[in-house]
């Protein structure tokens, strides 16, 4: 087993010490990536205090036994049948499961399968409170995928523009990424343009840019299994004193928000200094989401920024800073950078200009 992956588990079975399990079953797929390797769609794996096992099906054989090492893999008929075997074998008086990756009717099956010999625990959140604190490697892959999504926004200066049709522009943005080693996008990308950049999560339509307009682009690239995420917010001719006071507020809020960045301050801190600022200059009604999130082996994970999130910042952690103002009839300005928390303050990994750009 690579010293990264033995590490990772030792980390887990720390917490399951913690909790109290003898055991814990792994359900997610990105979290089975995370302490396996493996990037197949069809796994579980099992832990225990000194035994570790990796369950997948016939078609994954032989990836299974490139990718993971430091588990017994067993290839499985009836997935629940072999977990529930093994689990006896180890005879753990409670047993941790993924309640948010389990449906009722498996939970259900693996309850009956165990009665009478260990007790099933709803143990969600057990690995996803490892991931939020990414290792060397992560940050590595991380990094790189953030250098991808800034080429993809000096492609998107080149097709962004009066007369172009937001979804077209997203077709030749996600391609030119394709053609330069992304496995895919992060989520659909987002090109709101006008009136429609009042909408946070406004996808790529048929709206073709017209000159004068605000447009908000949203992207984020896959690259070896690891997200990236960006916002730029551009105007297509010169600038209206509306559309250049509400992005210096965004952009102010997003400076504040970054300079309170660094280990033991609380996440809902971070997004007060931005939520400060707009409420400030008289735009708190129209910052309505979250200031960030993790980003990772999924495009949100731990922490949360948010008004009444519980998570403290630590060394490397990676998180998006995204403060916006969308105002309904007129349009939106979001600005979004990653930033690696290290222990002398936010470390941005993306870097496309800041400034009010003239498509």
């Amino acid at each position: 087993m690579k010293p990264l992956y033995r590490e990772r588990l030792k980390r887990l079975r720390s917490s399951m010490a913690g909790k109290k399990l003898g055991a814990f079953v792994v359900t997610d797929l990105k979290n089975i990536r995370y302490l396996t390797g493996f990037t197949g769609s069809s796994a579980y794996a099992i832990v225990s205090s000194d035994k570790a096992f990796f369950l997948t099906d016939p078609r994954y054989t032989a990836q299974s036994r490139e990718e993971v090492k430091g588990f017994r893999v067993k290839i499985f008929k009836k997935a629940l049948d072999t977990v529930a075997e093994i689990l006896g074998g180890i005879k753990a008086a409670a047993v941790g499961f993924e309640s948010g990756s389990v449906s009722f009717d498996n939970y259900s099956k693996l309850a009956k399968a165990l009665k009478g010999k260990a007790k099933l625990k709803a143990s969600a959140g057990l690995v996803s409170a490892l991931r939020s604190v990414k290792d060397q490697f992560e940050i590595e892959k991380i990094t790189e995928a953030a250098k991808l999504l800034d080429k993809g926004f000096i492609h998107a200066l080149k097709v962004v523009k009066p007369g172009a049709i937001e979804r077209e522009a997203a077709f030749s943005i996600e391609t030119f990424w394709k053609k330069r080693g992304a496995e895919g996008l992060a989520f659909d990308t987002i090109i709101a343009s006008g009136e429609r950049g009042a909408l946070p999560h406004g996808k790529a339509s048929e709206k073709r840019i017209k000159k004068g307009e605000l447009v908000v682009i949203d992207m984020g690239a896959l690259l070896n299994g690891y997200n990236s995420d960006e916002t730029r917010t551009f105007v297509t001719g010169r600038p209206t004193a509306k559309q250049k006071e509400v992005y210096q507020v965004v952009r102010d809020a997003q400076a504040a928000a970054i300079e309170s960045i660094r280990p033991g301050v609380k996440a809902s801190a971070v997004d007060l200094a931005a939520r400060s600022v707009i409420g400030k200059a008289g735009y708190g009604k129209y910052f309505g989401h979250g200031t960030g999130h993790g980003v990772g082996l999924d495009i949100h994970e731990s922490p949360g920024l948010g008004p009444t999130s519980i998570d403290v910042l630590e060394e490397g952690m990676v998180i998006t800073v995204e403060p916006g103002i969308y105002i309904p009839g007129w349009g939106g300005v979001r600005i979004e950078d990653m930033a690696l928390v290290t222990k002398n303050g936010a470390k941005l990994l993306t870097s496309t200009n800041r400034d009010l750009v003239i498509l």
